[in-house]
């Protein structure tokens, strides 16, 4: 961005003709020796997996090193105590072990890894999956086959094999340049920053319907995909018992945390211009910008911070704000209307009260700098919203556990699977 008013980004093509042919070509090679590979294996896999069933119950979690995924380990251990639990990926991108129990690296030689765990490899894990897991849980973009030219194929081996698959979307699994039409912040980012929102936009589509068909259950952000099985903002889950709550009852300064991962998805230049303007303006204020941390460096950010920034345009609550609100923190996010109106409309009586006792405070650039000084100001309703955020998350968090307990939609899905 230029100082006289000329907002740019990138200049010349997203890639060269010549070397998406070339890719496409190594990944045909690879998919050509996948193809024979599951050909071979197959119809004998599926011989042994009849008459010798799998005993254990288990579920692939991933299958990407993703904070999420953490989570929805320990809801299913917590529904589904009598099954096994794996967060399995193929590369460990973040360096962080935290965030998985399996990687490809550990199961294959690294003559199958080769440079990338992504080019043969899939192979081989989809034929150790098929023995070892009854079901999975996957992001839009996690399944094994997800990143080969035969990822079409995929439900039907499932299908066959007898397993069980629910899918739930985490971001940018689910956003496309084309369907962001009337969030010109949000395409003009996403589009110009990076070469994965803009070129695979007709793949993430085409995938994302095909999973919405197939999965036993589907969830996640109801604007971009073709249809889910709820819609809440009453049942979000982060596991709080391993969240400590704390409450930084020194405000001199007020602490502001932001995690600027992917700032181009998430305003964060923006933010700290007017984090910076306030300072300039006298506020005591303090701004920490997160990135690159561990993720026990960044929850120990959370720790001391009071006011958690998530995000200026994408329209939908994250992790990190859920994170951030149990660790004792107030959340500025932003929430778009549109789902908003929708749960009003469609649950008027429970939301209507819901919205008015909603801890967190949906601003965008128009608004962050007024709300931000509201709360800096107000040090008795800055530490009230923060006791607020806690409980929030606390009773989303019982909402979750109890619907699944009661209604056993987890239990009736993964029960199913051979």
């Amino acid at each position: 961005m230029t100082s006289n008013g000329m907002i740019s980004s990138r200049m010349g093509p997203f890639t060269k003709p010549r070397k998406e042919v070339l890719s496409f070509l190594k990944r045909l090679i690879c998919d050509l020796i996948g193809l024979i590979i599951l050909l071979l294996v197959l119809p004998f896999l599926w011989i042994l997996n009849y008459f010798k069933p799998i005993k254990k119950r288990s579920i692939m979690v991933g299958t990407h090193p993703i904070v999420s995924n953490i989570h929805y380990k320990y809801l299913l251990q917590d529904s589904l105590p009598e099954y096994n639990v794996d967060i399995f990926i193929f590369e460990d991108w973040l360096g962080e072990k935290t965030y998985y129990d399996i990687s490809a690296k550990q199961l294959l030689s690294k003559y199958i890894i080769g440079k990338s765990a992504y080019s043969i490899a899939p192979y081989f894990i989809l034929i150790w999956a098929l023995r070892n897991y009854k079901g999975f849980f996957w992001h839009f973009d996690g399944a094994i086959l997800e990143r080969t030219l035969l990822w079409r194929i995929e439900p039907l081996i499932l299908d066959l094999f007898g397993k069980r698959v629910v899918m739930r979307g985490y971001g940018t699994d689910q956003w496309s340049i084309l369907q962001t039409s009337e969030n010109l912040n949000f395409k003009f980012t996403l589009s110009n920053h990076r070469e994965r929102y803009f070129m695979m936009d007709f793949k993430k589509i085409k995938r994302n319907y095909m999973w919405t068909k197939y999965a036993d259950s589907v969830g996640g952000d109801i604007r971009y995909l073709p249809i889910v099985n709820a819609v809440s903002f009453a049942h979000f889950y982060i596991e709080t018992d391993k969240l400590t709550y704390n409450l930084n009852k020194e405000m001199s300064p007020i602490i502001i945390s932001h995690f600027a991962n992917h700032p181009e998805r998430k305003g964060s230049n923006a933010i700290e211009a007017v984090c910076k303007e306030l300072k300039n303006e006298g506020f005591n204020i303090e701004y920490r910008s997160v990135v690159g941390v561990s993720r026990d460096e960044a929850l120990s950010i959370l720790d001391e911070s009071h006011i958690f920034i998530e995000h200026l345009f994408n329209g939908v609550l994250g992790t990190g704000s859920l994170e951030a609100m149990a660790k004792g923190n107030v959340v500025l996010s932003n929430i778009d209307t549109k789902i908003e109106e929708l749960l009003l409309v469609q649950d008027y009586e429970f939301y209507s009260k819901f919205f008015k006792e909603f801890p967190l405070i949906n601003i965008n650039i128009k608004t962050l700098k007024q709300e931000l000084i509201l709360l800096i100001q107000d040090k008795n309703l800055l530490k009230t919203k923060i006791e607020d955020s806690r409980k929030f998350v606390e009773n989303t968090t019982k909402n979750v556990k109890s619907t699944l307990s009661n209604s056993g939609i987890m239990r009736n899905i993964y029960s199913k699977g051979k």
